[in-house]
C-alpha cells in the first residue's frame, strides 16, 4: 500500500496517530482501554508489541480484527471493529479520521510501519 503525505502534514490512507486506543476486545462486552500506540508500537497491560513484533493484520471468524504477533502465546490482539475511538494525548476523542474509522486507520499504521514509515 502507498501512503501519500498531504500538505496538511498527515496520510492518506490515513495513519492513526499516537494516544490510548479504546474499544471492544473479542470476547468482551464493555468499551475500555485496549492498548497505547507510540512510536516504538502497541503497549497493552503488561505486554508490548513493537512495530517488528506484528506479523500481519487479519479479520477472525467472529468479524473481529486481529493484530498477528508470535511474541505471545495468545498470538495477537484481537477486538471489534466499529466501536474504538483513539484518546489523544490533548484529551481529543476521535472515532473517524478523514471518513475512516480509528480501527482501520490503525491497521494502515501497522502497515505504514512495516513498511518503514516515519511519523513525527
Amino acid at each position: 500500500m502507498e501512503f501519500k503525505k498531504r500538505p496538511d502534514g498527515g496520510y492518506f490512507p490515513p495513519v492513526l496517530p499516537n494516544g490510548e486506543f479504546y474499544g471492544i476486545a473479542l470476547g468482551g462486552d464493555f468499551q475500555q482501554l485496549l492498548f497505547t500506540v507510540n512510536e516504538d508500537g502497541l503497549y497493552a497491560a503488561g505486554l508490548h508489541y513493537l512495530w517488528s513484533d506484528i506479523t500481519g493484520i487479519s479479520l477472525t471468524p467472529n468479524d473481529g480484527f486481529r493484530i498477528n504477533s508470535d511474541k505471545y502465546r495468545s498470538g495477537g490482539l484481537a477486538f471489534h471493529p466499529g466501536m474504538s475511538f483513539l484518546k489523544t494525548a490533548d484529551g481529543e476523542r476521535i472515532a473517524r479520521m478523514n471518513g475512516y474509522g480509528v480501527d482501520y486507520c490503525l491497521m494502515n499504521r501497522i502497515t505504514f510501519e512495516s513498511n518503514g514509515g516515519e511519523l513525527k
